[in-house]
């Protein structure tokens, strides 16, 4: 599948050289409200996650990174709903959701996704399956974002990444950012920093961007996500 061209909403990034020491402290330049994502000395790295056109996000981590993204999302008024092979991993962020209106939905690997979105409370869904099948993008609605999360990229990926809207990285192998450069257009030499990311440092692509920006962890994100 082709590539959207409605693209009114990306970010847009600035042009600049980046050093290895400079990592942590660029930023990206999006509108002022979103998710914020990480932080550098130019301000924060912001994602607008929700819109009112539906939006695929491609995660990819050995960590936790998903986990805070959906943490957040509930934290910006979101309903998240995840799809995994795994429902126990989930365990520790579903404890620390408030009690009270279904803020967190957790089903297997199978499990039929129903949860829609509005503008009043957007709908987040993770597909954390290796088959990447929870919710094909014909069933997807308006404010509603569908994120696909991912160890590592794969030459077969590049297809899906040019289907997708954004990028959210910590650091990859060189097979994998090669993928990631050709799935977004990235600049050969802009790419080469997902490899050398401290990781502490997140990384958003959007067709032809890339910026970087360092995770704040909360304390209650240091509880949940730190060191595990």
């Amino acid at each position: 599948m082709s590539r959207r061209t409605h693209r009114t909403h990306l970010p847009q990034v600035q042009a600049h050289e980046t050093r290895l020491d400079d990592l942590d402290d660029t930023s990206l330049t999006l509108p002022p409200a979103g998710l914020v994502l990480g932080s550098g000395q130019a301000g924060a790295l912001v994602v607008r996650l929700f819109r009112s056109d539906p939006v695929r996000i491609c995660v990819v981590s050995r960590g936790q990174l998903a986990q805070l993204v959906a943490y957040r999302a509930i934290a910006v008024g979101a309903h998240v709903t995840v799809v995994t092979d795994a429902v126990a991993a989930w365990g520790r962020l579903v404890s620390a959701v408030p009690r009270g209106p279904a803020w967190l939905t957790v089903l297997p690997t199978g499990a039929r996704v129903s949860a829609t979105g509005s503008v009043a409370r957007p709908s987040l869904v993770i597909d954390a399956t290796r088959d990447h099948q929870a919710l094909p993008r014909w069933e997807q609605g308006d404010w509603q974002t569908f994120v696909s999360v991912q160890t590592d990229l794969e030459p077969t990926d590049e297809q899906r990444l040019r289907s997708s809207d954004l990028l959210i990285a910590q650091r990859v192998e060189p097979a994998a950012a090669d993928v990631a450069r050709r799935g977004f257009g990235l600049a050969r030499d802009r790419a080469s920093w997902l490899t050398q990311m401290p990781s502490d440092v997140v990384a958003v692509a959007a067709a032809g961007q890339l910026a970087f920006g360092q995770l704040g962890l909360s304390g209650m994100e240091q509880r949940l996500f730190g060191g595990r």
